[in-house]
């Protein structure tokens, strides 16, 4: 890393410990003024663009796509995230995939793989941990709770 610092001319930076006992190392960055398309955005309107990401795209959503739309960094669209909602994105959109889960395992009859590939996981034993995580129980014992109560 130094041989890169040396050649590129950037100075070194201070690193910082982080909340695990490693390090990082924190980056210099331009204040770029938070405009787009010639007007200004504000905080608000970043939380508004990844909220809506996460309910119009949550299969595929990614904060990246806010920040570069945008033209701010993904650290700070994560930081107005959090700061305006409490959660971070990925709180906020794991929320809303395991809502989607619950609601398709009440009101479909697709098999529980289409529903997690439909609400854009991929790894079904993460998808399992998460679903038992947040309802008490698995995809399966879900649906035939909720199935027999109609």
């Amino acid at each position: 890393m130094n041989w890169l610092r040396r050649v590129s001319g950037i100075p070194p930076v201070p690193a910082r410990r982080c909340r695990n006992g490693g390090f990082y190392a924190m980056v210099q960055t331009k204040n770029f003024p938070l405009e787009t398309r010639g007007e200004a955005v504000s905080r608000e309107a970043l939380v508004q663009a990844a909220l809506q990401e996460i309910t119009q795209n949550y299969r595929e959503a990614s904060l990246s796509n806010v920040a570069r739309s945008y033209g701010v960094s993904l650290a700070y669209v994560s930081e107005c995230v959090r700061a305006q909602t409490g959660k971070t994105y990925k709180e906020l959109l794991q929320k809303h995939r395991m809502e989607t889960a619950a609601r398709l395992l009440r009101r479909s009859d697709l098999n529980i793989q289409q529903i997690i590939t439909q609400v854009g996981y991929e790894n079904t034993s993460y998808f399992y941990r998460l679903f038992h995580e947040r309802y008490g129980q698995s995809p399966r014992e879900y649906r035939r709770a909720r199935s027999q109560r109609t």
